[in-house]
């Protein structure tokens, strides 16, 4: 059966459990024939990046797990000059064999994702494995079975690819055409937010409809202010205009108009609803 992953962004809380269950599971441990141990001194195979847009006040942080993408067209494995060294196994997993590696760093320099660490302990590359170990086990990865944030999500490729498609999910950096088996909810991306509130409680104001419309094309986004009165539209166009219209019973509706999207991250502010009177 092969896997794919679904990685939900706006879960993550940054604990660098996965960090910290990748190095547990592979420091000092051999998993033959798919990976040797990692050096203490090594990176974990995964990491969370911390990706800061925005102004101040108005600053969003993006937490990114990273891993290697499992590529379906892997350029690690078209460079590699070693015969059966870099290969696919039938969970569709791309592993480095580190009985066969040489230690040529031929696939760090290829792999657009700086996915491959090198040990200087054995010269040889290594990277994520998708621990294929305790897959072959029917067991989950270390980074998914230790999130305490449901941040990951594992299953057959087909689940996973419907997961994403219902989702909005999208591959990070598809412009590299490689295939990546990894599929992100919430990566950074050109967004308008902003906070409705009561003009005269200052409270948050729920479930109020929200439209945003490209001025240029027509374009429109539908979306509802979540509990706390936040309002947050992804992927939009970078320098061009928009203009928001909030509708709420009980409320004015309002209208914003010439929001010129400068930043990837947007943020309005506070948007004040008067009551109806």
């Amino acid at each position: 059966m092969k896997y794919a992953m679904l990685i939900d962004v706006s879960r993550c809380s940054i604990c660098y459990s996965c960090e910290m269950a990748c190095k547990d599971e592979y420091v000092g441990n051999v998993y033959p024939p798919f990976s040797y141990s990692q050096t203490d001194r090594q990176p974990a195979w995964i990491s969370v990046s911390e990706i800061e847009k925005g102004k101040y006040p108005h600053v969003k942080v993006y937490a990114v797990p990273k891993l290697c993408m499992q590529c379906e067209d892997a350029p690690c494995i078209k460079v590699c000059p070693v015969p059966g060294c870099a290969y696919k196994t039938d969970t569709g997993a791309v592993i480095l064999d580190p009985e066969k590696c040489t230690g040529c760093k031929a696939c760090m320099k290829a792999c657009p994702y700086d996915a491959i660490n090198f040990n200087d302990d054995k010269n040889i590359c290594q990277k994520c494995t998708l621990c294929q170990h305790k897959l072959k086990e029917g067991k989950l990865p270390a980074c998914v079975d230790a999130c305490p944030s449901g941040v990951f999500f594992l299953d057959e490729e087909s689940k996973v690819k419907e997961m994403a498609k219902k989702r909005g999910a999208r591959q990070m950096n598809p412009e590299y055409k490689t295939g990546p088996k990894i599929y992100y909810v919430g990566l950074p991306s050109i967004s308008l937010a902003g906070h409705i509130i009561d003009a005269h409680s200052l409270m948050d104001v729920a479930d109020a409809d929200v439209a945003i419309t490209n001025s240029k094309t027509g374009e429109k986004v539908a979306l509802k202010s979540n509990q706390s009165g936040n309002i947050l539209a992804t992927y939009l166009k970078q320098d061009e205009k928009y203009s928001l219209e909030i509708k709420c019973k009980g409320y004015r509706s309002k209208t914003i108009a010439d929001i010129r999207l400068d930043i990837e991250y947007n943020h309005l502010g506070n948007i004040k609803l008067d009551k109806v009177a």
